[in-house]
């Protein structure tokens, strides 16, 4: 009987994505159907595994979460709707005012995610596994909104491209289960589809709408936002003002730097540098396998100093021969993989990669997953947290190499007629 209600609510939300898709850049009903089914399938082996073999996690605690808003919803209605407000979070944070906004940001994130399961459970009997495809019938948008965007810019790769967004193995299975990454991935597509809207076609209401969506990213992700702002500056610049692309992205990024290492003199308690290394100190005061890394003091040596290990740990690490357990196993297949797609766009590449690697939407993608790998690496020193937290930066640092390499498989057949 769970087989049967696992199936039909999997029916019906292709149908619905369908609907809502076929107007837009659309899949067919075999591609969108493959895509769904495989994220789902992802998202159920994510808690089969994380139940097996990891006592549950935070996938099955959010789990938790939701029968426990169902019963709110049920039998203490108005609690159910009130936890949203943060007059509970600022009492119980008991400190300033931004003590105050951190922890109803904390607040918002886990209630959240409980809500939006406590519908699920209405439907599902409290099934973890039925509650898979919910979750997922928003979290694919994130996917496919992404995916149109590269393919308006790339029409051409629109293949390879869709192999990568909805059928990428690796990234598909960090951003399936149950917790915040795939919702991150949900804001974050929708804040650049927006800001592309805003920026070429001058849509007030686009504005707005990526406002809210950026406020979803602060909710789930604070430091994403703060590291998507240089990103979007750069982008914003290039087009607003016709500069060169490149120019602005690294004029840009440069200034970032400087205003970053200079916020300490201006405020020497409250400083980004300070922020980072409180980031890190946090980390590594928790328990489990984790790679070396060296404490992080507020200062631009120590970050040179730490710098190697920060671009070891998420663009090279774990080595095939360190891997321990099939999760980092595949995370070490992946980055292999990856590796190898950026030599065979060397090798492959396009006859005019240079135009394309111009344009600001692979420039975006090449500045914020950078900064977002290298703020991973300075604070992560947990490989299975790194490989979790960089899938979204890896996500987009990939589509670089797909859409500078010519998938065009030639074949040079020469005939010679002998008489």
């Amino acid at each position: 009987m769970q087989i049967f209600i696992f199936l039909l609510y999997c029916t019906i939300f292709i149908y619905l994505l369908y609907r809502l898709t076929r107007k837009k850049i659309p899949l067919s009903v075999p591609e969108l159907a493959a895509a769904f089914l495989f994220k789902v399938a992802m998202g159920c082996l994510y808690g089969y595994i994380f139940l097996k073999f990891y006592d549950g996690d935070d996938t099955w605690m959010y789990h938790g979460y939701g029968l426990e808003n169902l019963e709110k919803l049920k039998h203490n209605t108005l609690q159910y709707f009130t936890e949203f407000l943060p007059a509970g979070s600022f009492a119980w944070a008991g400190g300033g005012f931004w003590d105050g906004i951190s922890a109803y940001l904390h607040t918002l994130e886990n209630d959240g995610i409980g809500k939006i399961l406590s519908i699920a459970n209405l439907f599902s009997g409290g099934n973890y596994y039925i509650n898979v495809i919910f979750f997922n019938f928003i979290l694919f948008w994130g996917h496919y909104w992404l995916f149109s965007l590269f393919v308006q810019e790339f029409p051409d790769k629109r293949k390879p491209l869709l192999l990568l967004f909805f059928f990428f193995p690796p990234l598909v299975f960090w951003l399936s289960g149950i917790r915040g990454d795939g919702l991150i991935l949900f804001f974050l597509a929708l804040t650049l589809v927006h800001f592309r809207r805003w920026l070429y076609e001058h849509k007030a209401g686009s504005l707005v709408w990526g406002c809210l969506a950026a406020l979803g990213i602060l909710i789930f992700r604070s430091q994403v936002l703060l590291l998507l702002v240089p990103a979007l500056t750069a982008w914003y610049i290039s087009v607003k003002f016709n500069r060169s692309s490149v120019l602005t992205f690294l004029f840009v990024l440069g200034i970032g730097c400087l205003l970053f290492f200079v916020s300490a003199w201006i405020s020497p308690s409250k400083n980004l540098p300070l922020v980072v290394v409180q980031k890190q100190q946090s980390y590594m005061a928790l328990q489990g396998t984790r790679f070396q890394l060296d404490s992080l003091q507020p200062s631009v040596s120590s970050f040179a100093k730490v710098l190697p290990e920060a671009v070891s740990h998420t663009f090279l690490r774990p080595y095939l021969w360190e891997a321990r357990g099939a999760l980092q196993l595949m995370t070490a297949a992946e980055i292999i993989i990856c590796w190898l797609l950026v030599l065979v766009a060397i090798v492959k590449r396009e006859k005019h990669w240079r135009q394309l690697l111009k344009k600001p939407l692979p420039l975006f993608c090449l500045c914020f997953g950078i900064t977002l790998y290298l703020f991973i690496g300075y604070t992560i020193p947990f490989p299975g947290a790194i490989v979790r937290y960089k899938a979204i930066p890896g996500l987009l640092l990939l589509t670089v190499p797909i859409v500078c390499t010519n998938w065009t498989l030639r074949r040079q057949i020469s005939k010679k007629i002998y008489i």
